[in-house]
C-alpha cells in the first residue's frame, strides 16, 4: 500500500528499537486530526480520520512492521463521555441514546491502544492518548464501555451494531453524527 509505505518512510523508523517504533507510530497516527475519513485512502487524502479510519492506518502500519495485534470493537454512549456538547447535539442525545460502536486495537502484550481523538480535542474534554504513552500502558479513548468484542472484524461488527438499531435510533444516530462532524470541524476552524 503506497500510502502506508510513504507514511512509514516519513516517520524515519530505521534506527529505532522495536518499542520506539511502536511508540512513534502510535503517537503519529493519534495526532492525525479526527474527522470523516473511514478508510486508509480517505485518511491520507482528506487528512482526517474516524476511529475506524485511524485504526485501519495503525493496523496497516503494524502489519508492515510485523507488530501483532487484535481488533477490538466496543459500544459506549455519547452522554457518558463527560463532554459538554453544543445544545443542538445535546438535544439529540436527550431524545434517547443508543449504544454507539467504537473500535481500537489490542497489542499482543495485552495493552489496549486507542488513537481516535487527536491531542487538539483534549481541550473540549475528549480522552486523548497521553503524551508520554509507552508500551505497558493500556489506553482507551472512551469511558464506560458497555459491550466489547476482541478479535472481530471492525466493519462486520459495526455493520451488525448499526443494523440492530431501530429505524428511529438509526435516524437519530445519523443526525447526531452529521452535527458532531460539523461541530468538530467548526471548532478547529474557530481556534485557528
Amino acid at each position: 500500500m503506497d500510502f502506508i509505505h510513504s507514511y512509514l518512510k516519513k516517520l524515519n523508523l530505521n534506527d529505532l528499537y522495536f518499542e520506539q517504533k511502536v511508540i512513534k507510530v502510535v503517537q503519529s497516527v493519534s495526532s492525525i486530526p479526527w474527522g470523516e475519513g473511514r478508510s486508509i485512502e480517505d485518511v491520507f487524502l482528506k487528512g482526517v480520520g474516524t476511529c475506524t479510519g485511524k485504526h485501519k492506518v495503525l493496523q496497516a502500519c503494524f502489519d508492515e512492521l510485523g507488530i501483532k495485534y487484535e481488533l477490538v470493537v466496543c459500544t459506549f454512549k455519547w452522554g457518558e463521555q463527560g463532554i459538554k456538547y453544543p445544545e443542538k447535539l445535546q438535544k439529540i442525545l436527550d431524545e434517547g441514546e443508543w449504544e454507539h460502536g467504537h473500535n481500537f486495537l489490542k497489542l499482543m502484550n495485552g495493552d489496549y491502544i486507542d488513537v481516535t481523538w487527536d491531542p487538539f480535542l483534549e481541550s473540549i474534554g475528549f480522552k486523548v492518548l497521553p503524551k508520554d504513552w509507552k508500551l505497558g500502558q493500556s489506553f482507551i479513548g472512551v469511558q464506560n464501555i458497555i459491550q466489547q468484542w476482541d478479535n472481530v472484524s471492525i466493519d462486520d461488527k459495526k455493520f451488525q451494531l448499526i443494523d440492530s438499531l431501530s429505524p428511529e435510533l438509526k435516524e437519530r444516530r445519523n443526525r447526531f453524527l452529521i452535527e458532531f462532524i460539523k461541530w468538530i470541524k467548526d471548532f478547529r476552524l474557530d481556534i485557528k
